[in-house]
């Protein structure tokens, strides 16, 4: 899990290319144990954007999510950030059952989404 101001989550995925300028779908959100960067799943390599992690660390992690679930992400937290923009926010993949997701969870609230790959799962609950 990576914990962000929900501020500095907003900023990182309003960075994210369009859907129609990616190769293919797929926006790869690595944690390395202090940072969140993004890229793509075409150039997994190449950073887009990368935003300071603060409040509770875990292990690092790797996550490729489909382009629809940022947009999702992006609008809800459009709406936490004017009232919640320095509380924090948790971002973790999520494997309890095949296949993986991506969660947000702030305010109560926890957002899920199927993810392309999470090669930091387990092998029998990768996608």
């Amino acid at each position: 899990m990576a914990q962000l101001k929900i501020r500095d989550l907003h900023e990182l995925l309003r960075q994210a290319p369009r859907r129609r300028d990616l190769e293919q779908d797929g926006i790869r959100l690595v944690y390395d144990g202090t940072a969140l960067h993004m890229s793509t799943a075409a150039a997994p390599d190449t950073v887009i954007a990368r935003a300071d992690t603060c409040g509770f660390t875990t292990e690092p992690w790797d996550v490729t999510a489909y382009r629809a679930s940022i947009t999702s992400t992006e609008v809800w937290l459009r709406i936490l950030v004017s009232e919640h923009g320095d509380h924090l926010i948790d971002v973790s993949p999520f494997w309890a059952s095949a296949p993986a997701a991506i969660t947000f969870t702030a305010g109560g609230h926890t957002a899920a989404f199927p993810t392309i790959a999470c090669p930091t799962a387990p092998a029998h609950r990768r996608p």
